[in-house]
């Protein structure tokens, strides 16, 4: 029941509803990821495979700061794990930037890079 009351108050509490966002958001992406590879047989190449690192740097770190938000944990702890999942998600949005210019052949990158898409 506690657990019920707590994540239901999630909309009115943004420290708890960042990190329960990302979390979630995080999730969805990386199940998609393993729904194409597994699901499809689409193999991912080692970019793709980089790419995913910082989900699974961001899931966990942002689960722990929404039980750290329920729980009452002070606000500049709260903030520097998100500041922490942000940097990591910009350098992440980096190397997809990377990523697409390989696969649409603006500039070279591994040669394993690049599938039968």
């Amino acid at each position: 029941m506690a657990i019920a009351a707590t994540f239901g108050k999630w909309g009115n509490e943004p420290a708890l509803a960042a990190p329960l966002a990302i979390a979630g958001i995080g999730a969805a992406t990386l199940i998609g990821a393993w729904i194409f590879e597994y699901g499809f047989g689409i193999q991912p190449c080692p970019l793709c495979l980089e790419q995913r690192i910082a989900y699974y740097f961001a899931i966990p770190l942002a689960a722990l700061l929404a039980l750290g938000a329920a729980a009452g944990a002070s606000r500049k702890v709260l903030v520097l794990g998100l500041l922490a999942i942000a940097v990591g998600m910009i350098w992440n949005a980096g190397l997809g930037a990377y990523h697409s210019g390989v696969e649409w052949g603006w500039w070279k990158g591994p040669q394993d890079c690049a599938g039968p898409i």
